[in-house]
């Protein structure tokens, strides 16, 4: 069965294979090191591994390290420590530097003084899907919010994981819609779509790579997306913005940052081969294959960003009344 698990272990396996495992893959001269926070398998890690396959003519090796745990802020804190010579790069997704400061209570870093923006690689929009527990009637956002209130014990989405950005856009979309949505975190996306598409949850809210490969067999409907215009892969889904509700609007990005400090002339070697690298047919092929999105920007349009959506989470975590003491 095509799945997104399955696209992303064959796509991890190839690349692990081409690059040679973790240090098989040649890099360019000021590239070493790229961290991982996530285990081997997951977006990131593909991404980290293409990079490093098609880094494999350079003359440095390329060492792709997972650094698991923390729901990936070990990654970050092992790039903090690492020496500001830019041959240590952090692969990971945007809620973990511009959520994580505002959930976590006691987090072991500092976004905007200890990592350093280098490049974004591609983006996720997220959506809202529901699944045979929501009566086939249902085909738009606006009869899924009548039939929640209609229906406020099964008024409910599940999620990857409590503290991410479908996290929080649900919490946004019950008080824009001003109804019951209970939020029901999962152990990751996979068993979260798994439990919709079972009919066990109504809903959920997710991003588009990990449900595309159920859409065309029908087993889940999507209502509404998070992104800014519709996709060129889901022409016919409405974006929350359009219907209304326009504090809905999100990407999942996936990036490369570096140790603060590390040499400007670095930084923007590294941004020139990563933004590079996304525009290649083989990262291309491999966005494609996950239902990404490429998204590149320099290294000063990059750091606006994370600074902006440091900014644009803090008051809706806070209202969210979401925290966790560690």
């Amino acid at each position: 069965m095509l799945n997104r698990r399955n696209v992303l272990l064959a796509t991890a396996s190839t690349a692990f294979s081409l690059a040679g495992g973790t240090a098989g893959a040649q890099g360019s001269k000021h590239l070493t090191r790229l961290v991982v926070g996530f285990p081997p398998g997951g977006t990131v890690d593909v991404l980290a591994r293409v990079i490093a396959q098609k880094l494999h003519k350079d003359t440095a090796p390329v060492l792709v390290e997972n650094k698991p745990g923390a729901g990936g802020r070990l990654a970050v804190v092992e790039t903090k420590n690492a020496p500001a010579d830019g041959k240590t790069v952090l692969m990971t997704a945007d809620p973990i530097l511009v959520m994580y400061p505002h959930i976590f209570k006691n987090l072991a870093y500092n976004t905007l003084t200890d990592i350093t923006p280098v490049a974004p690689l591609a983006s996720d929009p997220c959506c809202l899907v529901v699944g045979p527990l929501v009566p086939d009637s249902v085909k738009t956002l606006a009869d899924f919010i009548a039939w929640c209130k209609k229906n406020p014990t099964q008024a409910s989405y599940a999620t990857a994981a409590a503290g991410t950005t479908m996290h929080f856009l649900g919490s946004i979309l019950a008080r824009e819609a001003d109804m019951a949505f209970t939020h029901i975190p999962h152990r990751g996306g996979a068993a979260a779509v798994q439990d919709v598409m079972g009919g066990q949850i109504a809903s959920s809210m997710t991003t588009v790579g990990q449900v595309f490969p159920f859409l065309a067999a029908g087993k889940l409907r999507v209502l509404a997306l998070s992104s800014e215009k519709r996709l060129a892969r889901l022409p016919q889904v409405p974006t929350f913005v359009e219907l209304g509700f326009k504090p809905i609007q999100a990407l999942v990005y996936y990036g490369a940052y570096v140790r603060a400090g590390t040499p400007a002339a670095q930084v923007v070697q590294l941004s020139e081969t990563f933004n590079a690298l996304a525009k290649s047919p083989e990262m291309l092929a491999t966005l494609d294959r996950l239902a990404l999105d490429p998204f590149t920007l320099s290294p000063e349009k990059f750091a606006e960003r994370v600074r902006s959506d440091l900014d644009h989470w803090g008051p809706i975590i806070q209202r969210s009344g979401y925290s966790v003491d560690e």
